[in-house]
C-alpha cells in the first residue's frame, strides 16, 4: 500500500467510521484489505478505494468486518469488573445505589464482554442490590451483532475460563460449539450501532458504559465526537471504562478521571 492510498482510505474511513490507520499500523490495514482484493479479484489498493466510492452499498458489511477489531473473549480484563462490582456493592452500603442499573457495552463485537458483565454481575451483587439490571450491546459489525444475540462461541472465545466454568456457563455441543446457557443471557440486548453517531442515545441514558479496545483506532476529530456523544448517555454519576491503552484525561471535562480499585474509571461530571 502505498502512501497516497494509505491516506486516501484514511480520509474515507474517518469520514464514514472516524477510524484512522497511521504510517506505523499501514501492515494492519494491508493486512486487514487483502483478502478483499483477492475475494473481488482486484489488483491494487487504489482498485478496491474507487470501488468504494461508486459500489459501498455492496461492499460496506464486508469492509465493516475486515477494518474494525472484532477481538474478543470471555472476561477480558476483568480487573475493572471487580472494580464495578467493588463500587456497586459499596455504594448500596452507603445508601447511594442505583435503582434498576442499565450497562452498555460499546463496541461489543460479537457479545462477550456484555455476558460477561451479566455473569459477573449476577453472581458477586445480590439480586435485591441489582434490581432490574439491564445489559445493552451495540457494535457496527451487524454480522457480529447477530452472533451475539445466536449466543453460541468457539473454544477460542473462552480461553480465560477453566472447565468447571465453561461447563457451568456453557452447554456444550462438541469440541467447537459452546451455547451460552439461557439464565447467563436474560436482560441482555444487542443492537446494530455506531458510537459516533448521535442516534446512540436514542435509547435513554446509562449508569455504566464500558468501550475497551476501540478509541485507540479513532481520529483525533472522531475520538471528541466519541466523548461527546458517550457524555449524553452516561448519566450524571455515572461511570465510563475505557481500555488500558486508551485515555481520555485532559481531552474533555465532561468526564472526571477517578481511581476504582485497581483501575481507572471515568466519572461523568454533573452539568
Amino acid at each position: 500500500m502505498t502512501q497516497e492510498e494509505l491516506a486516501l482510505f484514511n480520509e474515507f474511513f474517518a469520514q464514514r467510521f472516524g477510524l484512522f490507520f497511521p504510517d506505523h499500523k499501514r501492515e494492519i490495514l494491508e493486512s486487514r484489505l487483502v483478502p478483499r482484493l483477492r475475494a473481488l479479484h482486484l489488483q491494487r489498493f487504489l482498485d478496491y478505494y474507487l470501488l468504494l466510492q461508486y459500489d459501498l452499498a455492496r461492499e460496506i458489511e464486508a469492509l465493516t468486518r475486515a477494518i474494525t477489531n472484532n477481538e474478543s473473549y470471555f472476561f477480558r480484563e476483568t480487573g475493572q469488573f471487580d472494580a464495578l462490582v467493588d463500587h456497586l456493592n459499596a455504594a448500596h452500603d452507603t445508601g447511594a445505589r442505583w435503582s434498576d442499573p442499565r450497562v452498555l457495552s460499546a463496541g461489543c463485537s460479537s457479545g462477550e464482554e456484555a455476558y460477561s458483565l451479566n455473569i459477573a454481575l449476577r453472581e458477586r451483587v445480590a439480586n435485591d442490590r441489582l434490581g432490574g439490571l439491564r445489559i445493552d450491546g451495540v457494535d457496527l459489525d451487524s454480522e457480529r451483532v447477530e452472533m451475539a444475540r445466536i449466543g453460541a462461541y468457539r473454544r477460542m472465545s473462552l480461553r480465560a475460563l477453566d472447565d468447571e466454568r465453561i461447563r457451568r456457563y456453557f452447554e456444550i455441543q462438541g469440541d467447537e460449539r459452546f451455547v451460552l446457557r439461557p439464565q447467563h443471557r436474560l436482560d441482555v440486548q444487542f443492537r446494530s450501532g455506531n458510537i459516533l453517531d448521535e442516534s446512540l442515545a436514542r435509547y435513554g441514558q446509562y449508569d455504566v458504559v464500558f468501550c475497551r479496545n476501540v478509541l485507540i483506532y479513532f481520529s483525533e476529530a472522531a475520538l471528541k465526537r466519541a466523548i461527546e456523544n458517550f457524555a449524553t448517555v452516561v448519566r450524571p454519576g455515572g461511570l465510563l471504562f475505557l481500555g488500558h491503552s486508551e485515555s481520555i484525561i485532559g481531552l474533555t471535562s465532561l468526564f472526571r478521571a477517578e481511581r476504582l480499585g485497581q483501575t481507572i474509571a471515568y466519572r461523568r461530571v454533573e452539568p
